[in-house]
């Protein structure tokens, strides 16, 4: 191969493992400083003396303390109180275990175990002397291990098919204590016991001795490579074990040191890392050594105590979580440890009085200054400062030439080893500037003095670039070449010797600009009010009021993907490409975009700073952001995401201050109308962003948001049967969406009953027909009183014809009498005067006749009767055959009802004599319960007119139908006059039986009632 041929290949093998190398570094686990770290001590809720922890099936976290057994959601510690019945054997718990079946046991320092299942608790007496349950471990089959052991007795129990079995010496277990059990992945179980390691291979049925150091309390745990490793204080270290039956030399590791170099505890993350808690040395961890070979001697070591903010050195518990959290309990709290997107850069001041300037390093390294010094960062070591500087920096840039340059409020200086080269400014006085690299190497400063460029040699003036009186901010060079300078409230581009100004005026609406950055032919200004793009004619933006996020935007950077990431006072932002385009080219409508703040690691929010970009992207992709109270970075390519959906549990109903656990349906009391749902999704990653949505059937009509809220409120329900539902969503919006029910029915009183409502029912009915029947009632009473009135007015009449004109014609016809006993002796004129006086007679009684008539009707006589003579009247018995039919029971019908009837009668019959030419007649009188009815039915001709004429009175000029309707309204009655059923004529009156009758029968109810109190009386 040729010279040419192997560099070519030498530096094809460089690049690649450049390559390769990142991407080791970019999977790489963060280390221990980087991981973010939450406590929580007795000021939050958290019990003291945590000796042992376990993460259940519906994914709670259980401690077991000195005090009681304790469960947390993520938000609250909550003691575990056995249901009514039963109890916990004692209160000092020093072993928990979850088994794969869901049941959760629990050792006690008494000796005793107890076993946890669908809520109930069982009790087991080992009936041993009592000696602490150290350890609980499950093995492959299912079988439940307990190590016992205090000072030299102990020993070793096995649960299997509802029972308990000691494995002693003729089971091949030390005799002694046994402070550790380990259920191996191969199925084998291996036990440390009196000071020896000790297996039960697969289908053993005795343990054997395995050759390794188990002196002082040995703890064991398996790595995911296999192999058994045991704490051990026989040497400050830990022993690493072959699992296999072929017996290999111990390899010893040790830990960071300690005063007390026991390890108290030991787990393997599914990174593979080792942690290990101390008796009085807090967390350690060794990365990688899970994975066996070179890691066993190149993985780095840490130590996290009390002075970095652990609760307590005494740490003793140590579990890993569903979610890949770290949890370790000590004697004063609960910590917890778990990876975040965002990642803290260490070594830097935690606060600068004039905040940080940054720039790009090399190699994915950052320069930093704080007030008074300058840093290098980066993502896998701790920042360290190069140089203090004499002067407060305000402006730190790299430039194409890999030159750093650093201005303060009068000078400018270049970065040259662990110096900086001043560099004078062209002018004289002290004046804030604004820096710009307007082509590769060429710098250019600008103030209210005006705009320099220098490259190399000295500093040149550059009108173009100068803004006479205004100070600029910010100035910036995009792809195009247009120069871009912020100037408070503006901006102003410089395309070559053209000049345009941005303000309000076109729709910059930022208020003050804070930040512009460009990314290709993209510009972008940040400011109090949100983010503005320049679209290639005028600046679009996006307001805060609408999208809150944005609000005090403070730096910018778009990646190659076209991302934007954001610097905010709300945190980090994040909107990728497709929505942002979709929120520029749509203003108005909410945005979608991830916010990361501290949950996620950020130290605090967005440096407020007008002179400087608060977020970069380095060389390596990674992105780094500026907040008051340090830095912080996320690489895009490996963003923490939660995939888990949490469990939902409902956990409680409380009515009437009684509490009812959320198990089977639910019976509230008779009466129950206000509740409360408590209920909780144990997420641990990020509790405070789970978010829940409730409904209840029958109630809600869609889905409540209460947020991260967890209680639901019900007043106002009514009695019936009901179904909450119940859905949670984790700290990423993965949301699990089959959820969790709950049943309960509501009893009604008897007030809310059916027959309750029954009763009202047939309640509200009696009352309409009570005041129905009143109102009706009065319409008689109203209709009666108009009747006497007229029979009133009839009777005076009658009264004044009797008295007047009778009595005066009665007494004319005496005082003929008289005359024609005079003249009796003239035969003509004596028989003359006879016939007058006759006639005078006929005309008296045919005025009393007409009188009587006016009078009231006599309620002697029944109406069939009166109807019966007016028909022999008025009709010819041997022409027309005459019938009265009375129906029903005769009862008394009222005088003026029974007067127009009897006038309707006259007519018709009057009109059946005259024109119908018939030769029967039915009378038909029906005495019915809610009507009287009169039926007169003739065999005639029919009637002589058109049946609508008939209904609407009859014939012009004719008015004998026209009474008889009348008549009929008089008595609010109702008259029809159709085609009889056999031809002829039929003539109908229907009257209410509230005005026709003049005998009120009493209601029935009243009868009842007064026969009820008779019976009662007569016994």
């Amino acid at each position: 191969m040729s010279p040419v041929g192997k560099f070519l290949l030498l530096g094809m093998l460089a690049a690649l493992l450049a390559s390769l190398g990142d991407a080791c570094a970019a999977n790489a686990p963060r280390s221990l400083q980087q991981l973010r770290h939450t406590a929580w001590t007795s000021r939050d809720g958290a019990p003291p003396e945590v000796w042992a922890l376990a993460q259940s099936g519906d994914g709670y976290l259980w401690l077991g303390t000195g005090g009681g057994l304790y469960r947390f959601d993520g938000t609250s510690f909550e003691k575990f109180r056995p249901v009514k019945g039963e109890s916990l054997p004692s209160l000092n718990v020093n072993s928990l275990l979850a088994t794969r079946s869901g049941d959760l046991w629990i050792g006690f320092a008494s000796g005793a175990l107890a076993r946890l299942s669908a809520g109930h608790l069982t009790t087991f007496d080992l009936g041993l002397p009592p000696v602490p349950v150290l350890e609980l471990s499950e093995d492959r089959a299912g079988g439940i291990w307990a190590a016992l052991g205090e000072g030299d007795r102990g020993g070793v129990a096995r649960f299997r098919q509802g029972r308990w079995e000691i494995f002693g010496r003729s089971r091949g277990v030390a005799a002694g204590a046994a402070t550790s059990v380990l259920g191996a992945v191969d199925g084998s179980v291996w036990v440390a016991a009196d000071g020896e390691l000790e297996v039960l291979r697969p289908g053993a049925d005795r343990f054997l001795r395995v050759a390794a150091s188990a002196s002082d309390r040995p703890k064991l745990k398996q790595s995911p490579d296999g192999a058994i490793w045991l704490t051990t204080g026989a040497r400050p270290g830990l022993q690493r074990v072959a699992a296999s039956p072929a017996q290999a030399t111990p390899t010893w590791i040790v830990p960071p040191m300690t005063v007390n170099p026991r390890a108290e505890s030991i787990l393997f993350d599914r990174h593979g890392n080792l942690w290990g808690t101390y008796g009085s040395g807090g967390v350690f961890r060794l990365d990688g050594v899970g994975l066996g070979g070179s890691a066993l001697v190149a993985g780095a070591k840490a130590r996290f105590g009390l002075e970095s903010g652990l609760t307590s050195n005494l740490a003793n518990p140590i579990l890993e979580d569903r979610e890949g959290n770290v949890w370790v309990g000590t004697n004063l709290g609960l910590d917890q440890f778990r990876e975040t997107s965002a990642v803290v850069a260490t070594g830097l001041p935690t606060d600068s009085r004039n905040g940080f300037r940054i720039a790009r390093g090399p190699s994915g390294s950052m320069y930093v200054t704080s007030s008074d010094a300058l840093f290098t960062a980066g993502p896998d070591h701790i920042a360290r400062k190069l140089i203090r500087l004499p002067r407060r920096p305000l402006i730190l840039h790299t430039d194409a030439l890999s030159r750093t340059w650093i201005g303060t409020d009068r000078t400018l200086g270049i970065l040259s080893g662990v110096t900086v080269r001043d560099v004078p400014l062209p002018w004289g006085n002290r004046r804030p500037f604004a820096l710009l690299e307007e082509t590769a190497g060429r710098i250019c400063v600008s103030s209210v003095e005006g705009a320099f460029c220098r490259k190399g040699g000295g500093w040149t003036p550059e009108p173009r670039l100068g803004t006479p009186g205004i100070l600029p901010m910010q100035m910036l060079r995009d792809a195009a070449g247009r120069i871009w300078i912020a100037e408070g409230n503006r901006i102003e581009m410089v395309d070559e010797s053209a000049r345009r100004l941005f303000s309000a005026r076109n729709d910059l609406a930022l208020g003050t600009v804070v930040v512009i950055a460009v990314r290709g032919r993209h510009v972008y200004a940040g400011g109090d009010f949100g983010l503005a793009r320049f679209d290639g004619r005028r600046f679009v933006t996006l307001r805060s009021d609408v999208h809150p996020f944005l609000s005090r935007t403070a730096g910018i950077v778009e990646t190659a993907e076209g991302d934007l990431w954001l610097n905010t006072v709300a945190g980090v932002v994040h909107i990728a490409r497709d929505d942002l385009d979709e929120a520029f080219a749509h203003g108005g409508r909410p945005v979608k975009a991830r916010v990361f703040d501290r949950d996620d690691g950020m130290p605090g929010v967005a440096q407020q700073d007008s002179w400087s970009q608060t977020a970069i992207e380095a060389s390596d992709g990674r992105l780094w952001f500026v907040t008051r109270l340090g830095l912080a970075w996320i690489d895009p390519k490996r963003l923490s995401f939660n995939a888990l959906p949490p469990p939902v549990i409902i956990k409680s109903l409380v009515s009437g201050g009684r509490i009812y656990a959320a198990a089977a349906p639910i019976r509230l009391p008779q009466g129950t109308s206000n509740l409360q749902i408590a209920y909780t999704a144990p997420s641990l990653s990020v509790p405070s962003r789970v978010r829940f949505r409730y409904q209840l059937e029958g109630v809600d009509d869609d889905w409540v948001d209460p947020g991260n809220r967890r209680e639901a409120f019900y007043t106002g329900l009514k009695p019936g049967s009901y179904r909450f539902r119940l859905m949670a969503a984790n700290d990423d919006g993965v949301w699990n969406r089959r959820g969790a029910t709950l049943e309960f029915e509501i009893r009604p009183t008897f007030f809310q009953s059916w027959p309750f409502y029954l009763l009202c029912a047939v309640l509200a009915l009696a009352l309409l027909w009570l005041g129905y029947s009143l109102r009706m009632r009065a319409v008689s009473e109203r209709i009666r009183a108009r009747m006497n009135e007229r029979l009133d007015e009839r009777e005076r009449i009658a009264r004044e014809l009797h008295d007047t004109l009778l009595q005066s014609v009665q007494g004319l016809i005496m005082r003929f009498s008289n005359i024609a006993q005079d003249i009796a002796t003239i035969p003509p004129a004596h028989h003359d005067m006879l016939d007058a006086l006759d006639s005078a007679d006929a005309v008296v009684v045919e005025g009393r006749d007409r009188v009587q008539a006016l009078r009231r009707w006599s309620g002697t006589r029944s109406l069939s009767d009166a109807v019966g003579q007016t028909a022999e009247r008025l009709l010819q018995p041997e022409e027309i055959e005459t019938r009265v039919i009375v129906e029903g029971a005769e009862r008394t019908v009222y005088p003026a009802v029974a007067d127009e009837l009897l006038r309707i009668t006259d007519e018709a019959l009057f009109n059946v004599a005259r024109h119908a030419g018939a030769r029967n007649v039915t009378i038909a009188i029906e005495f019915g319960t809610k009507a009287l009815m009169l039926r007169i039915i003739d065999d005639g001709i029919g009637i002589g007119i058109a049946p609508t004429a008939a209904a609407q009175g009859g014939v012009a000029g004719h008015f004998g139908l026209v009474g008889m309707r009348e008549r009929a309204e008089k008595i609010d009655g109702k008259l029809a006059i159709t085609p009889g059923p056999v031809g002829g004529t039929q003539v109908e009156v229907t009257v209410a039986a509230e005005i026709a009758y003049g005998d009120r029968p009493r209601p029935i109810w009243l009868a009842w009632w007064r026969r009820f109190s008779t019976e009662r009386s007569d016994g």
